[in-house]
């Protein structure tokens, strides 16, 4: 039996935006990708927001950030709640002046591949480590939302990717007890020298050194 021709039109204007979507995704993709594998570092201004059930208001807090490939790191948050969090390659310190105590841990240990954070801190590859869709495809942006492969319930990463030239402009984790960090950047250079000493970090005199537990 053959199929008429308004229902083959129909049939073909059905598939049309499924089609349309899968050629979105695969460019926001390629060009994400693409862009994570030529960037060698990388700077920028950062503004933060948490926001969880148990949180009476969003806690909000801004910075700078510096990554250099392979798995180094820096996040400096200002005042009024200052804290760094360094990334040497092999272990993560994140120091917390006001409590004079800094938390060491291994880096491999604190950012697994499968984790959403970890393709921010420089260590997930985006096609291998997550299963992606696109949220929405807006004129001057694609939001894909990104799931860990190897554990679906350890929560997302949705980002917002300007198309003119694939640069990250905000990310959004959500883990599942419900709280939300999203992180707003700004002012990016790549590929810029950066001083080693950046991604050092030696805990000051009289601060508390704790070791993160194992897992």
């Amino acid at each position: 039996m053959r199929a008429s021709l308004p229902l083959l039109l129909g049939l073909a204007l059905a598939a049309a935006p499924a089609l349309a979507a899968d050629d979105a995704l695969k460019q926001a993709l390629g060009r994400l990708q693409s862009r994570y594998e030529t960037t060698r570092t990388l700077t920028a201004d950062f503004r933060q927001s948490v926001e969880s059930p148990t949180l009476a208001s969003p806690l909000e807090s801004h910075g700078t950030l510096a990554f250099e490939k392979p798995n180094r790191m820096r996040w400096d948050y200002a005042a009024p709640d200052p804290q760094l969090i360094v990334g040497d390659g092999e272990t993560l310190w994140i120091y917390q002046p006001g409590d004079k105590q800094v938390i060491k841990a291994p880096l491999a240990q604190a950012f697994q591949a499968q984790t959403p954070i970890s393709f921010l801190a420089g260590l997930g590859r985006v096609e291998r480590d997550f299963e992606a869709s696109l949220e929405r495809d807006e004129p001057a942006r694609w939001v894909l939302r990104l799931v860990p492969r190897k554990d679906a319930g350890i929560g997302t990463l949705t980002l917002m990717v300007r198309k003119a030239d694939a640069t990250v402009e905000e990310a959004r984790v959500t883990d599942p007890l419900g709280t939300t960090t999203r992180i707003a950047f700004a002012n990016e250079r790549r590929n810029v020298p950066l001083d080693a000493a950046l991604f050092r970090f030696t805990p000051p005199p009289g601060v508390d050194v704790i070791r993160a537990p194992a897992y």
